[in-house]
């Protein structure tokens, strides 16, 4: 038994070192770890890391991951490479300590799929908590994305400069914003 570690992170400004000492400290072999930086709603054919780490295993080896959504964004996608495993003999272990099929037998694909739903559902929640607090901000007055590129003074002067007639071009040129800036003054962008 043999055990192949697997470390992902969806961005680059995130770091998947923790995971490495993680799986380190679990026995994992630094030559059998495989790490990527990509999102988990990529799709598998992208996620060349993990279909190394899937080709590594050998019936008896042991998956070992931080938690059950590396396998997959989706329920459906958690539950179905985990049976795929499972059914050629490879178990699935994490580090958060959530999942271990190899004492399971039978039950392991009941538990990683209860375990699959219960994360899809959590992360549905976080989404619907988040756009709630957005959206009332949003009511509350909360601007958000970049701060404008212009003062009042200079929107009048660009609305002013159109309503004369003038080009995007000319009104950029004489007030020395770019043009796509004007475009969004005038609520034209």
């Amino acid at each position: 038994m043999a055990l192949i570690g697997y470390a992902r992170c969806s961005t680059i400004q995130q770091d998947t070192e923790i995971q490495l000492a993680k799986l380190k400290e679990a026995g994992v072999p630094e030559s059998v770890t495989f790490s990527e930086y990509i999102s988990g709603a990529a799709p598998f054919a992208e996620r060349l890391q993990l279909q190394a780490a899937i080709a590594a295993c050998e019936p008896g080896d042991v998956l070992v991951m931080r938690s059950l959504d590396r396998l997959g964004r989706t329920m459906e996608d958690c539950v179905s490479r985990a049976a795929e495993l499972l059914d050629r003999g490879i178990h699935v272990r994490t580090l958060d300590g959530r999942v271990d099929t190899l004492g399971l037998g039978k039950m392991a694909k009941l538990v990683i799929g209860i375990l699959a739903a219960a994360a899809e559902i959590e992360r549905e929640l976080i989404k619907e908590r988040t756009d709630a607090g957005i959206a009332k901000a949003r009511s509350g007055g909360v601007k958000f994305g970049p701060k404008r590129k212009w003062t009042d003074a200079e929107a009048e002067l660009v609305r002013t400069l159109r309503s004369q007639g003038q080009s995007y071009g000319q009104i950029a040129k004489g007030t020395g914003k770019t043009i796509s800036t004007v475009r969004r003054i005038l609520g034209v962008a």
